[in-house]
């Protein structure tokens, strides 16, 4: 039996391949000529209109499925379809035909695709075409653009004016739950490292109240871009001075003034900030007429600034100030002699203090005066010019570093006198015998080539024994010498 079935297979074999071939070519000549409508799916983009339909009553719409694009069904022959693409065909939706899908629960738009390669008759587009959308309230706000950097200026430098070039306002529009979250629009430029000044286009960024980035891609922004500019300026460390005026209360002193910080950097451009040296408050800003204790207040010094400067440390502008105000108090000390130093005193001569201390009344501050000591107190008397007797000589004392004064000058009481181996005219004496300019010889004899007073014997241009006949006695004139000789001492008094 099979071999029945393969006879009747191979039986006539060309003849049924040459069969079954021209009933291929024959399917493939059929389809080629009767050219079949067939359906196909594009897919193109959805142009919204009238979309202030919406706006206009304070809506605005999203696409539910976030995609603007729509796919849609085509039916054509064939030949036709091979020769579209998606970008053959338009998408319209208008918003002023929006309805309400009760089904859905949700909004769509009739969307209308259409071409124009080809006449309605030839391509078929699919009809009742809905793109889902959703309404929310239409959130509208103003804000101004704020100019921040980024990074820190080189050494040496501050940051001046940092400002948005042009019109620093944005106006935004979009869902109102997104809007709503806007706290802030900054614009930042980096100025890391930079010494010169700094300019820059940006993107402004909205931020939160919490500082979190709000997403734009639902919002409408007036402005894409901004330019900003970082002006880089000089920094100088400047101290302060601080004047005041009217007078305390009677009784009263002012002692000092102190205040934090004691320096300040300011920043400015170089040619103003080098004659620069320091910051000083006018004297109207601290009064202290009638005061009769100790004034503290903080003093804002921003506005005291120099023209064309400002701080670099914005928290520097308040200083704290401290005027002291002591009660004027008076104090007797009893100094001690040896606290007295004499200048000046004739190498001849010498001094006695007839007390051995002395009375003096200090005024000044309380908290001065109070911590007064004898051994503080110094001064020096002068005795140039001054001869023999009892004289009253006044103390100077040095005052100033003690922050006090003297109620009164004082003067001390002394005795000058020549010293006892000094003659009248300043030579040296020993036992009776006087040498001026020469040598002493034993037993009273001097020799010399001047004139000697006393009752010594006097020789004349070398050493000569008492009792020589080239020798003097008394008081007599000598016979080498020009002078006489004067025994008696004159006692100065001044």
């Amino acid at each position: 039996m099979l071999r029945r079935i393969v006879r009747k297979l191979t039986n006539n074999f060309g003849l049924k391949i040459l069969a079954v071939l021209f009933a291929a070519i024959l399917w493939i000549v059929v389809v080629n000529i009767d050219d079949p409508i067939k359906p196909y799916n594009y897919t193109t983009s959805i142009t919204f209109e009238n979309q202030d339909f919406i706006t206009n009553k304070n809506k605005i719409f999203e696409i539910l499925d976030g995609s603007n694009t729509i796919t849609f069904r085509v039916s054509a022959k064939r030949s036709i379809l091979d020769k579209l693409s998606n970008a053959d065909f338009t998408a319209t939706a208008d918003m002023e035909k929006i309805e309400y899908d009760e089904e859905k629960g949700t909004y769509r738009v009739p969307v209308v695709v259409t071409q124009s390669k080809y006449s309605s008759s030839q391509v078929t587009i699919a009809s009742n075409l809905y793109k889902d959308v959703t309404l929310e309230d239409l959130g509208k706000v103003q804000k101004p653009i704020l100019a921040e950097t980024s990074g820190i200026v080189a050494e040496g430098c501050a940051l001046g004016t940092v400002e948005i070039i042009g019109s620093n306002i944005v106006k935004i529009q979009g869902p109102a739950s997104i809007v709503s979250q806007i706290d802030k629009v900054v614009a930042s430029v980096n100025v890391d490292g930079m010494a010169t000044d700094v300019t820059d286009v940006v993107i402004p960024a909205l931020y939160d109240a919490d500082g979190n980035v709000v997403d734009t891609t639902k919002l409408k922004l007036s402005v894409d871009k901004v330019s900003i500019s970082a002006q880089i300026l000089n920094t100088k460390d400047v101290s302060l001075e601080f004047l005041t005026s009217g007078t305390v209360e009677d009784g009263y002193v002012m002692t000092g003034i102190s205040y934090r910080p004691e320096t300040v950097r300011i920043k400015g451009e170089a040619v103003t900030l080098n004659p620069i040296n320091k910051v000083t408050i006018p004297k109207e800003v601290l009064d202290l007429t009638g005061a009769t204790d100790t004034i503290e207040t903080t003093v804002d010094i921003s506005s005291y600034l120099p023209n064309g400067t400002s701080l670099v440390v914005n928290s520097d502008a308040k200083v704290e100030v401290t005027v002291n105000i002591e009660p004027i108090k008076t104090k007797t000390l009893e100094i001690p002699i040896r606290n007295i130093t004499v200048e000046d005193l004739n190498e001849n001569y010498e001094i006695e203090f007839l007390e051995k201390t002395i009375s003096v009344e200090l005024t000044g501050a309380a908290s001065v005066i109070d911590s007064l000591r004898t051994e503080d107190i110094v001064g020096t008397v002068n005795a140039a010019g001054i001869g023999s007797g009892e004289h009253h000589l006044e103390v100077e004392f040095a005052l100033e570093e003690l922050e006090c004064e003297l109620t009164e000058n004082v003067r001390v009481p002394v005795t000058i006198s020549r010293k006892e181996n000094v003659s009248a005219d300043g030579n040296t004496t020993t036992g009776g015998n006087t040498s001026n300019g020469g040598t002493t010889l034993g037993g009273g004899t001097t020799s010399g080539g001047g004139t000697t007073s006393g009752s010594g014997n006097t020789s004349s241009g070398g050493t000569t024994p008492s009792g020589s006949e080239s020798s003097t006695n008394g008081n007599g004139s000598n016979d080498n010498g020009t002078g006489s000789v004067e025994t008696t001492e004159e006692s100065e008094t001044r």
